[in-house]
């Protein structure tokens, strides 16, 4: 396969897949949550509390434009402001337990939709499928500048994310 075949559909997978995540995010958070939404809730379910201007960086939008999103998430109680100990200047984000609760049904939600594609393969080409994911994956990172995402062990899809999460330095009870 050379660069005129995998350039079409490496897009073409690209744009189902995020059609098929965002008819996903519809069903799971309905008209109440909007897909950058679930990217902040995702994004900071992987990180921890950032700063609004990190939170920008991961996320690759306008950090104005983040701002309003996080003003209208902290409205809907699902995500705090809190001042940044190290920066006066600075506002750390993080999580509500209602975001966190949002959070991990929509991550769950993912990882269900995922097995369902997966399922879809035939058994014997599942590990070539793994394989050849993690290869892109690997590929793109580099593309990137070599910027690598979090481990699978604090992905906001792991086991502990919903525990992890709420537990932020001021959570609620």
């Amino acid at each position: 396969m050379d660069a005129r075949t995998a350039g079409p559909l490496l897009r073409r997978v690209a744009r189902l897949y995020s059609r098929l995540q965002r008819e996903g995010v519809d069903a799971c958070c309905g008209d109440a949550t909007t897909a950058a939404q679930c990217m902040i809730l995702t994004e900071l379910g992987r990180s921890g509390p950032v700063t609004l201007a990190d939170l920008a960086r991961r996320v690759n939008l306008d950090k104005g434009w983040v701002s309003r999103v996080v003003e209208a998430m902290t409205r809907q109680g699902l995500l705090r402001k809190e001042p940044s100990p190290a920066d006066r200047r600075a506002v750390i984000i993080s999580m509500t337990a209602a975001g966190a609760h949002l959070c991990c049904n929509l991550n769950e939600m993912l990882d269900h939709q995922a097995d369902r594609v997966m399922r879809r393969i035939p058994p014997e080409e599942r590990p070539n499928v793994l394989r050849a994911l993690a290869l892109l994956e690997r590929a793109l990172q580099e593309e990137l500048g070599g910027q690598p995402l979090p481990t699978p062990e604090s992905e906001a899809d792991s086991p502990s994310c919903c525990g992890r999460v709420a537990r932020g330095p001021a959570s609620e009870g």
